[in-house]
């Protein structure tokens, strides 16, 4: 089951994600990439900041979920979100 851990937010859209810790940083999977199971388009790094595909992108932040936000995230069909790559 995909279990959101933070927001990926940008001007216009808040995507669930799950960030997943890695070496270089963390991974921000999506719920659609964790169904398919494809790698995550997006990565943050600690003092580069986000990634989408290895190129550097702006405008982007990520927000913890909090416990109301979590249930209500898991409640509602996610069916339609898409990742931000696509």
């Amino acid at each position: 089951m995909f279990q959101p851990t933070h927001h990926l937010v940008s001007k216009t859209r808040r995507i669930p994600v799950q960030l997943i810790t890695n070496p270089q940083g963390a991974s921000l999977l999506t719920e659609d990439e964790w169904r398919k199971g494809s790698p995550a388009a997006f990565s943050i790094h600690p003092k580069r900041g986000f990634f989408c595909h290895d190129i550097q992108v702006l405008g982007f932040s990520l927000e913890p979920i909090a416990p109301a936000d979590k249930q209500a995230t898991e409640a509602s069909p996610s069916a339609n979100v898409q990742a931000l790559s696509n």
